[in-house]
Parts: C-alpha cells; structure tokens; sequence
C-alpha cells in the first residue's frame, strides 16, 4: 500500500478528466467535515507523485523499499495515520471534560425537592445517586486525560526523530489503538449522562449536549473502529507473550498458562491480604486495603495478565492448524480478546494517573486528586467484580465493602468538584452551554429572595404539608392545645 499524490479538480471547481465523485449526504452529525466517493477512470499517476518515504519507483520502473517486508511496509504505511487516532483520543478527552463541566457547574446551582429543610431545597449535587452519575465519569476523565498527554509525548518523540526506533513506533501505534477506543466511548457516555442529569435544560440545543453526542458519534468508527482496534491491541499483547517464551516448547507455555493466576496472586500476597480480612470481618481493614495503590495495581494488571495468559494457552495450537480451523478457533474467543485489550488499556490509563500524582507539588491538590485516582480505580473493580469473584482476586468481605467505600469517595470529592471541572481551564468561550453561564444561580438566588420577603411580611401561603404537621401536632393527645381541644 503506498500513498499518491493525485490531483482531482479544475481551477474552476470541475473534475478533472477520469475523476468522478459524488457526496454521502448528511450524517446523524459531524456535517462540518465531508464525506464522499471518488472514482478513476483511465487516470495516469506520475511516479513522481508516490510518496516515497517507504518505497520508490526507479525511472526505469523498477520498485525498492528500504523495508523489505511487505507486511511489515504494510502496517509502517498505515502507522503514519497514527497521528488521527491520536487527535481523536484527544479531541473525545476533550469533549467529556466540556460536558462535565457544564453539568457539574449547574449541578452545583440547581436546587429541587425539600429532603433536610422546609424553607430551602436540596443541591443536585448534594444527591448520591447524582455524585454517582458524575464524579466516577469524572474520574476517568482525568485518567484519559494523563494518558493523552503521555500519548502526545510518545507521538511527538516518534514524529520529531528524538525516539523513532521501531519498538517506539510500535509502541505509539498501541497505544492509540488502546487509548482512542476508550476515550471516545467515554465522550459518548459522559454526553449522554451529562444531558440526562441537567434535565430537560440538557436537551435544549443551546447547552450542546445533544449536538457533541451527536457529532462524536462516528468517532467510534472513524480511523478504526473500535473493537478493531482493540483487536490489534490484543494481538500485540499476545505477541508480547509469545516473545517471553519463545524458547520454552508448547507443554511449558500450556502449563504456564493454567498456573499464572494463582502463581501471581501468591506472589503478590493478595490472597494473604484477602484471607486476613476475610478471617477478620473487618470493614475498616477491607477499605484500608482497597484504597492501597499497589493492592489496586495489583488487582488490575493481575487481570490482564491472567487474561492473556489464558488465552495464549486456548490459542497456542492455532498455528499448526488449517486457516479453515484457525479462523474459528481465533473466532471462539475474538471477545476475550478485545475484553483483555480493554482491561490492557484501563491498567495503562490507572498508571498515567498514578504517575502524573507524583507530578503534584500542593499537598491537599495531591490528596483530593489521589482520591479521584482511587475513584477511577476502584469502580473499575466494581465493574468487573464477577471476575474478581469468580477467579478468587477478592474476598467476599472485600468485596462487599467496595460499594460503601466507593461511596465515601464520592462524598470526599463532592466538595471539591467544581475546582476539578474549573482545572480544565475552559472559559465560557470554550464551553458554550448557558447552564455554565451561572444564570441558574440567579434565578435561585432571585427565588430565594423573594421567599424570604414573603415569609417576613407574614402574607406569604402556609405550604400544605406545613399545615397538616401543624394540626397533628395540635391534636396529638397530652399537648395542652390538645387537652383545650377535648
């Protein structure tokens, strides 16, 4: 596969002779950029006009390449795209930080329903089923974001020559095909929650939940599809893999691979650690040990690695199988392989977050962001808390304290979520949406003063269910107006 350089149009806008073309029509969004199809009819191509970084055409006609491989010039050609996908992990990181920042700022401002006081409402915020809906999809917000900015380090090594070697190609070319996937999914699910915790106020096209959702929907499919991608990832775990026991026969490599999971997990000493807390029943020391950064690590990468290990062993034989056989075989387990990508690529984004705590001078920024880290971390063992069940990662004891733990998390980074959206540094020009404008602050300021002016001139309504307490309390029985009563 190699890139031309083919010119399609005239001066005045017509195609040239041979070229043809015709428009998709409109998308379900992003109709700013276009898409079309072009077809050439008898189109001659200079050799000139190859671009010829990886491969050139003599004036002869004879063809060379400094990589002599062809499937190997195949993926160094399609590796120079990486630059998209990159651009995209970005522009996805991006369009969720948007989304939270607009949801959470009104979230902060917007009261409804009386639950601990008759004169004022409640702080959407305040709710726990709405910290549950924001601040975990806030947290792994911050982590895609540390992984971004550590991916466009590794691009820009790779692209400014200072680390170009094939390993740090190949590792750019992996990481954007881990992180992408993930990031664009996230956009997509931080958009749709974002509209559906501001209300109907989230549905009005002028806060532009609605028109980001739908203009990041095709970045699922665009430079890869996801799952495809995630597929490549997979591949390149197991090729890894194989590299480490590369030297050892087929028998050692299947044994290997039906014993890693507990190997690693005596090795670790989680199943101490789980077997203590178990025999202790203690809440306390279960939580102490789920916030732990090297029992979190240890949860996380113990799953993709076991992940992988099994399935080297289920696909070991392929090989020396037909490619009828090898096909269904691969095809037999190509969802384990995407699910062991996306673990791969969730442990990538905890350590870019863990790393870039380090980075953090300020002690209490250190700690508030340490929590959003232990956020992003445990709820995505709560995620996959069947696995860990099941494969014997975690005791039922520590288990069932990762729900409540969670949830003090959550009640310990409330206070502080309007600084982690501001931190974002979108401007009002960024943002665009008038619930972030501040305006809902004024209408409840202005409610709210009113409410008081009324109370004070004494004129103001009695609520209904003020009355009816006050009449119970009236003819509750051994009250003096009660005893006057009978």
């Amino acid at each position: 596969m190699h890139g031309f350089y083919v010119e399609l149009r005239t001066p005045e806008g017509g195609f040239l002779p041979g070229v043809g073309g015709e428009d998709d029509g409109l998308k379900g969004g992003l109709n700013g950029i276009d898409n079309g199809r072009l077809h050439f009819t008898g189109v001659r191509v200079p050799r000139t006009n190859l671009l010829n970084r990886y491969g050139d055409v003599a004036p002869n006609g004879d063809y060379s390449s400094p990589i002599a491989s062809p499937g190997r010039r195949f993926f160094t050609m399609l590796g120079t795209l990486v630059q998209g996908r990159v651009s995209l992990d970005g522009a996805a990181v991006a369009a969720s930080k948007l989304a939270l920042t607009a949801a959470i700022t009104y979230s902060t401002q917007r009261r409804q329903f009386n639950a601990s006081s008759d004169l004022s409402e409640e702080v959407l915020m305040d709710y726990q089923r709405h910290q549950r809906r924001l601040l975990p999809r806030l947290a792994a917000t911050y982590a895609a974001s540390f992984a971004h900015e550590e991916l466009l380090e590794k691009l820009d090594g790779v692209f400014s020559g200072s680390h170009d070697t094939d390993e740090d190609r190949q590792d750019l070319e992996t990481l954007a095909a881990a992180y992408k996937p993930l990031s664009t999914w996230l956009a997509l699910d931080t958009l749709q929650e974002c509209r559906e915790a501001t209300g109907g106020a989230g549905f009005l096209a002028e806060n532009r939940f609605t028109s980001l959702r739908a203009d990041l929907d095709v970045y699922a499919t665009f430079e890869g599809d996801n799952n495809v991608l995630l597929q490549l990832v997979a591949k390149r775990l197991l090729g890894d893999y194989a590299k480490e026991f590369k030297d050892m026969d087929f028998g050692v490599l299947a044994r290997y691979a039906a014993t890693q999971a507990g190997r690693t997990l005596h090795r670790s000493g989680l199943r101490r650690v789980a077997q203590t807390v178990a025999d202790s029943g203690s809440e306390k020391k279960s939580a102490i040990a789920l916030r732990d950064e090297h029992t979190q690590h240890e949860l996380l990468s113990d799953r993709v690695s076991s992940m992988v290990a099994e399935l080297a062993g289920e696909l070991r034989g392929a090989k020396s199988m037909s490619k009828e056989k090898a096909a269904a075989l691969f095809n037999e387990h190509q969802n384990d392989l995407i699910e062991a990508a996306r673990a791969h690529a969730e442990l990538l984004q905890w350590e870019a977050f863990t790393r870039g705590l380090k980075d953090l001078k300020d002690p209490g920024t250190r700690q508030v962001m340490t929590w959003v880290r232990d956020l992003f971390g445990l709820c995505l063992i709560e995620k996959n808390l069947a696995w860990y069940l099941m494969n014997g990662r975690l005791s039922t004891q520590r288990a069932r304290t990762l729900n409540a733990y969670i949830n003090r998390l959550l009640a310990k980074i409330r206070p502080h979520s309007l600084d982690l959206v501001e931190a974002f540094g979108y401007g009002p020009e960024h943002i665009r949406a008038a619930i972030a404008t501040g305006a809902e602050q004024e209408r409840q300021d202005e409610a709210a003063a009113y409410a008081r002016r009324m109370r004070a001139s004494g004129t103001s309504v009695i609520d209904e269910k003020t009355l009816l307490a006050r009449q119970a309390e009236i003819r509750k029985p051994g009250t003096a107006s009660g005893r006057k009563s009978a």
